[in-house]
């Protein structure tokens, strides 16, 4: 007995490396198996493929500490609160993934690039993770801080092999602390030249990508960016911390998640009335809840 069209579609995505559709078509393969024999094994293979990581493309050995992929699929939506302007810039972002095809049909490029500004504590991150949970994508990390720290002199070539690995895949790419890499340049001899030339190249890596990748950039600093790496991002927002009204409405998001029986108490209400991170909040919340439960 031949292989089916299904087979061979398999083993053509792993030939290729496409290993998120070799597993789209190993899962079709086990709902197209209809014999007795087979029943429960093929439920518990589905169960396996479907379990988390199917969402999730194998890095190879050479980029192992250069990118992180996390599994959001288990991202507790319940617990995240999503403020006006957090709300205002995924719909953008979706609503950049609905016309891509459209866009390319008019010929014009497009990538779904947004640059997220603001101090830390303000939900850079977090709204990354959410955007790759609600839109049931890969979750792909890279911290800028850490490659520079690490990987001085090999920045841009490893740069450019993580960027050659996402080409084309779906996912959300965060850039994380973009500014320790993607300074405005000026001198170019030592350390400052290799930082020039590393913005380069990321801009280079950028320009590289598939219309309609998805790409979130964080940074503290926006005032320290190239002003050409700042052209090559769609749009641009910066987090701040939550006026009062949000900042409680946040409060009732998290306190309910965990228990509704929690009732918000006048500690709670002063708090509100202050100036905070939304980490600084949470981090709050937690030293709240262990004095309640303890």
């Amino acid at each position: 007995m031949g292989l089916d069209d299904g087979m061979l579609a398999c083993i053509k995505a792993l030939a290729e490396n496409r290993i998120q559709d070799a597993k789209n078509e190993a899962i079709r393969c086990c709902l197209n198996d209809n014999t007795k024999k087979n029943e429960s094994l093929t439920k518990y293979y589905k169960k396996l493929l479907e379990n988390g990581s199917t969402n999730l493309f194998e890095l190879p050995a050479n980029l192992k500490g250069l990118i992180n992929m996390q599994d959001v699929s288990d991202f507790n939506e319940k617990r995240y609160f999503l403020g006006n302007q957090q709300k205002e810039l995924f719909e953008q972002i979706e609503t950049g993934v609905r016309t891509t095809t459209k866009m390319l049909e008019y010929g014009i490029p497009y990538m779904n690039s947004t640059l997220i500004h603001g101090e830390p504590g303000t939900g850079k991150t977090e709204f990354a993770k959410y955007t790759a949970f609600k839109l049931g994508v890969p979750y792909a990390y890279v911290n800028f801080s850490y490659l520079i720290e690490s990987y001085l002199g090999k920045t841009a070539q490893n740069l450019q092999r993580i960027f050659d690995y996402c080409k084309g895949q779906k996912c959300v790419l965060m850039l994380d602390e973009i500014d320790c890499i993607g300074l405005e340049r000026g001198h170019d001899t030592g350390a400052d030249g290799e930082l020039g030339r590393t913005t380069i190249a990321l801009m280079q890596a950028l320009d590289g990508l598939v219309d309609g990748q998805i790409i979130i950039a964080a940074t503290n600093r926006e005032d320290r960016l190239d002003k050409a790496l700042l052209r090559r991002f769609q749009r641009k927002s910066e987090f701040k911390r939550y006026d009062v009204e949000e900042e409680l409405l946040m409060i009732n998001t998290y306190m309910n998640s965990v228990n509704p029986a929690f009732i918000i108490t006048q500690d709670i209400m002063d708090y509100s009335k202050e100036s905070h991170t939304q980490a600084e909040t949470v981090k709050y919340l937690i030293e709240w809840i262990v004095k309640k439960v303890s």
